[in-house]
């Protein structure tokens, strides 16, 4: 009696747990384009870009006081700024330039023009133009 109860109880769970996974759930929009471009009030100018295109990467980091960097050097220098960031086709775009501005250490008042393209591999796009 016991044995059947346990049973019983073991065979509901896995019902109600296939109930449960058997939703669709899309996976989150991937970016495959990342494209900032900053001018600063002293006619400065920070240029990022990062594309993913067929597993391969293709970099560019231009930031004032550095040497631009390209390819792998550049990756490894946007991939911790980009990990920090919340991206989506949905993002707060005035949050995000906030946030961009906070990570690159550069006073919102400096910026003349902030320009900010991403493109995901669903279609959409996330823009930010001022």
């Amino acid at each position: 009696m016991k044995g059947k109860f346990l049973i019983r109880a073991f065979v509901s769970c896995l019902i109600v747990l296939g109930a449960l996974g058997t939703s669709n759930v899309e996976a989150a929009p991937k970016m495959v384009d990342f494209e900032l471009e900053i001018e600063l009030n002293n006619h400065t100018e920070y240029d990022i870009e990062y594309e993913v295109e067929n597993d391969k990467i293709e970099a560019k980091y231009k930031v004032p006081g550095s040497a631009t960097l390209y390819g792998q050097e550049a990756q490894a220098a946007i991939e911790p700024l980009l990990n920090q960031l919340s991206l989506s086709p949905n993002s707060n775009k005035q949050e995000l330039k906030k946030q961009i501005l906070a990570i690159l250490q550069v006073n919102p008042n400096d910026v003349d023009e902030f320009e900010l393209e991403v493109k995901f591999d669903s279609g959409p796009k996330l823009k930010i133009d001022e």
